[in-house]
């Protein structure tokens, strides 16, 4: 770095620069490093976070709550309590059981912890048998419903990376797997919902299915299984850590500015555009229609 020069038979002879003279600049990225290690402390400390106990309750709660808010639910559930267990079981291991088909691993799996299986039935039991109504009364309470929300979003950012990390052991190096199963792992319950629906109603609503009417949980799950799949195989130059605060934060932050304060989902102009430009190509001008009909019409003839 120069910032002055001593002229020397018509030359200009830069001179580095003293201690007392050093530019803001590297104090500026002193402070840029601390903060990056601030940020990968943070997000080590996140991934360390246990699953069980309180990660696993939030996220059956607001899980069990979301299932017997829709119409008809908690009268199935007390006229066929074993079906609506069975389909809130389901949803709540939906990631372990399609991260398991998409690795090739038993599907079983995600129901052999006994503590997991155990609270998750002790929930629904509170969402939907509870002594007046309690816990379901409990989670509507909108700060509470604020705070769960930080939890889950924090959480669904840990099942992905765990997908990912899964998926990386299997397919190494590759990263379209990392980021499909990596994104399984964060939105599986929605691909399942239909199922679970079917259980509950009856038959299957074919025209709701996640793959027709894509959810923004669907959309947020394969950026996060991106940014996080792209800094596992050295494309993205951060850390795990730092990738997973960065995910948490993105995800918390919309998901808080779409419950409070009405956002659409912010996808959903990003969706449209693209498919507004491979729409291109397929669209036909109203005088290519006509000379085809045209054309056709002669060779009838």
């Amino acid at each position: 770095a120069v910032v002055s020069t001593q002229s020397t038979g018509g030359l200009d002879i830069p001179l580095p620069l003293s201690p007392a003279t050093m530019p803001s600049i590297y104090s500026d990225r002193k402070r840029l490093l601390m903060a990056m290690e601030t940020i990968e402390g943070i997000g080590e400390y996140i991934n360390e976070i246990p699953n069980y106990p309180l990660l696993h309750i939030v996220h059956c709660l607001a899980t069990t709550a979301s299932i017997r808010s829709q119409n008809g639910a908690l009268d199935f559930a007390h006229d066929h309590p074993l079906a609506s267990l069975a389909g809130n079981t389901m949803i709540i291991n939906a990631g372990g059981i399609l991260v398991a088909a998409a690795l090739g691993k038993p599907l079983i799996g995600p129901f052999c912890n006994v503590p997991l299986m155990l609270t998750s039935i002790f929930v629904w039991w509170l969402v939907y048998f509870a002594p007046g109504d309690v816990a379901f009364r409990f989670y509507k309470v909108n700060p509470i419903q604020t705070m769960l929300m930080t939890v889950r979003e924090t959480r669904r950012c840990k099942k992905v990376l765990w997908a990912v990390n899964s998926a990386a052991a299997v397919y190494e190096g590759q990263w379209i797997p990392l980021i499909l199963v990596g994104a399984l792992g964060g939105c599986s319950g929605k691909f399942l919902q239909n199922t679970e629906e079917s259980i509950r109603l009856g038959t299957a609503v074919m025209s709701k299915g996640e793959f027709l009417q894509i959810s923004f949980v669907t959309k947020a799950s394969l950026l996060v299984s991106s940014i996080l799949s792209l800094i596992k195989v050295d494309v993205i130059p951060f850390s795990v850590p730092q990738g997973l605060v960065f995910s948490a934060v993105i995800l918390v932050s919309v998901n808080l500015a779409m419950a409070l304060a009405g956002l659409p989902d912010p996808f959903h102009p990003i969706t449209n555009a693209t498919w507004r430009v491979c729409s291109i190509a397929a669209k036909r001008s109203p005088k290519e229609d006509t000379k085809q009909e045209q054309q056709g019409g002669k060779k009838d003839q």
